[in-house]
């Protein structure tokens, strides 16, 4: 698979037909933020719900609070998430939900470790405890933010505001920036809602391009190990806006004439 490709229900299908029995999950991630790409979650979780006793584990990192993630209608049996990402609040909490076959297994699993034992954090979370100490400030924060995620619409208005985030940018590659040589590494419809990768120009270099906004105010990433040369990744989540990501591409486009 080239970088920037998600694999498909079909790939995914063939792989488990190809070793019946031999595997106990697979595993996803939604929003690829070194290559921008947006796995097809949905379909690749009704693949899985044909075999059975194979779990669907999903890192929703950079997707959840950003794009839909229906863990319940889709039947996925553990999604986890960060603070950082989408939700718009400082690093230092993450987020998990398991499924209630997920939750039966990891009962019959003797050694599952400390870190994260699945029991355990059930058991704490029906008494309203934690397993450790907590982050006050951070989940007073969390609070404070999904009390203005509710008031602004709900998860579904912020779903749409990174949506129109990551068309503002698709627009801005099917027009001036595509006259720049600028182009989207995942194909259409396949691209994540939080990240843009775009190559660069012919002859440009990304960490250059990183560089020269930074100049001025701007932070976007430089590609991710082989692509570091050869594209840049606009992150459009949490609190940035329409208007936030136009700015940015009206930035890039003085800088490359």
């Amino acid at each position: 698979m080239e970088w920037g490709t998600p694999h498909t229900p079909a790939i995914l299908r063939e792989a488990l037909d190809a070793s019946p029995g031999v595997y106990d999950l697979v595993t996803v991630v939604h929003s690829e933020t070194s290559t921008g790409a947006l796995a097809p979650l949905q379909d690749l979780a009704e693949v899985v719900q044909q075999y059975d006793g194979v779990m669907l584990l999903v890192d929703a990192v950079s997707s959840v609070a950003g794009s839909p993630v229906e863990t319940d209608a889709w039947s996925l049996d553990f999604v986890f998430t960060g603070s950082q990402a989408a939700l718009g609040l400082p690093p230092g909490l993450a987020f998990g939900v398991a499924s209630e076959r997920m939750a039966e297994r990891a009962k019959k699993i003797p050694e599952r470790g400390a870190y994260l034992d699945l029991v355990a954090f059930i058991e704490a979370a029906a008494d309203h405890q934690p397993t450790n100490t907590p982050a006050i400030p951070l989940f007073r924060a969390l609070q404070f933010q999904l009390e203005r995620i509710a008031a602004g619409g709900g998860v579904e208005a912020r779903w749409a505001r990174h949506e129109a985030m990551l068309r503002t940018v698709e627009a801005w590659v099917d027009g001036p920036g595509g006259e720049l040589g600028f182009s989207y590494l995942p194909y259409e419809g396949r691209r994540s809602w939080t990240v843009s990768c775009l190559r660069v120009p012919g002859g440009r270099n990304g960490r250059e391009c990183a560089k020269g906004l930074l100049e001025y105010g701007w932070v976007v990433g430089s590609g991710y190990g082989e692509l570091k040369d050869d594209t840049v990744r606009i992150g459009h989540m949490g609190e940035h806006s329409v208007a936030d990501v136009a700015r940015l591409l009206e930035v890039v486009e003085g800088l490359q004439t």
